[in-house]
């Protein structure tokens, strides 16, 4: 058994638009699912909750301020 750690970049889970690609989260979903079943032990590290929150508010742009981005990051966690 290994343990792996995957760290995935916000450009990985995003379309072009900024908005969350399901097919991609769909795939690394697969991804890990064949490892645990190999009975390997897989621990998911990804960025993309400022974009998830910022299309799921239908923002066109993203903010800079750290409060903003703070509570995008809130609202797109559960995207």
């Amino acid at each position: 058994m290994m343990r792996i750690v995957v760290k995935i970049g916000t450009s990985s889970v995003t379309d072009e638009h900024g908005a969350i690609n399901n097919h991609a989260i769909e795939t690394l979903c697969d991804q890990v699912a064949q490892l645990r079943e190999q009975s390997h032990e897989v621990l998911v590290v990804t960025s993309g909750a400022v974009a998830g929150g910022v299309a799921a508010l239908g923002m066109s742009q993203r903010p800079t301020d750290t409060q903003t981005l703070q509570a995008l990051a809130a609202v797109g966690q559960s995207q």
